[in-house]
């Protein structure tokens, strides 16, 4: 169950918010999670599905985040084929994180952000190396199609028939909502992800590699083939010192709830997910 049970005792909702108790603070301040580029937008505010509490739960780790197995699966079987196909048509060979080893963060010199990109231009010698104008790479997977999900302990997980196939939600669906005006559109999720780690790296240069993906891509992801799949390659820049000004604002939010241990205060909707989870435990 997502909500860690060992620390359920180690915090009270006081005038919506949930404060930790000095005794976790001390104990385990050190070991709260950092800003990574997959948590600045709902930090932010902008994320469509995580909002700054749960956030708040998960990176003081009262909540465990869990993903649905068959989209990790597939992320990790399908990525590195794109990753692949991106050095060839760039002729530009990357850095490839093993996000266990560097314990998930790239960027351990800064204490309040971190993550990993997915992937890094590196120079003849294996060094990070920008200076030759490649871009640093975000992969994204999506299907092309609307599946049918149903929520389990809080958590989103993909449908299938009898073989084992995504159930379609919406032919297409998944596709058209990527696009308006017939140009691909990048959530404010995607782009402050790779803004993060483009700002933390002092550049200003990225690359998006979209994969769309089709049903049976879920049940055979191994046999991804790019040239029988769509790729849309979008260029991505940003604004330094329009950029900072997200990150004063993540930075100050950070100060006012992870350091001191009090969340941001929570919605009706926050509300009735904790109530929710806890009531999990209570009815056993």
């Amino acid at each position: 169950m997502p909500l860690v049970k060992n620390n359920i005792n180690q915090f009270k909702v006081i005038d919506n918010q949930v404060h930790l108790s000095p005794e976790y603070l001390q104990k385990c301040r050190g070991f709260f999670k950092k800003i990574t580029g997959s948590r600045i937008a709902s930090v932010l505010g902008f994320s469509k599905y995580d909002s700054p509490f749960k956030t708040w739960m998960i990176m003081t780790n009262l909540f465990k985040d869990v993903f649905d197995p068959t989209l990790a699966k597939v992320g990790n079987a399908v990525e590195p084929i794109v990753r692949d196909y991106l050095t060839k048509i760039l002729n530009q060979k990357y850095l490839v994180y093993d996000p266990s080893k560097i314990n998930w963060d790239v960027f351990k010199e800064n204490t309040i952000f971190g993550g990993v990109p997915d992937g890094e231009p590196i120079n003849s010698s294996g060094a990070v190396d920008y200076t030759n104008a490649s871009p640093m790479i975000e992969i994204k997977t999506t299907s092309i199609d609307s599946f049918v999900y149903v929520s389990k302990n809080s958590q989103l997980q993909m449908q299938k028939d009898n073989n084992g196939y995504p159930i379609i939600k919406q032919p297409r669906g998944k596709y058209n909502s990527w696009f308006q005006d017939g140009k691909i559109q990048l959530s404010y999720e995607y782009a402050l992800q790779l803004g993060l780690y483009l700002y933390l790296r002092n550049v200003n240069y990225g690359m998006f590699a979209v994969a769309f993906l089709q049903c049976i891509d879920y049940v055979y992801p191994e046999k991804f083939d790019v040239s029988q799949r769509e790729i849309k390659l979008i260029d991505f820049y940003i604004d330094r010192n329009k950029f900072q000004q997200y990150i004063s604002i993540a930075t100050k939010w950070y100060q006012q709830h992870i350091i001191i241990g009090i969340s941001p205060v929570m919605t009706d909707k926050d509300k009735q997910w904790l109530e929710n989870e806890l009531a999990q435990y209570d009815s056993k």
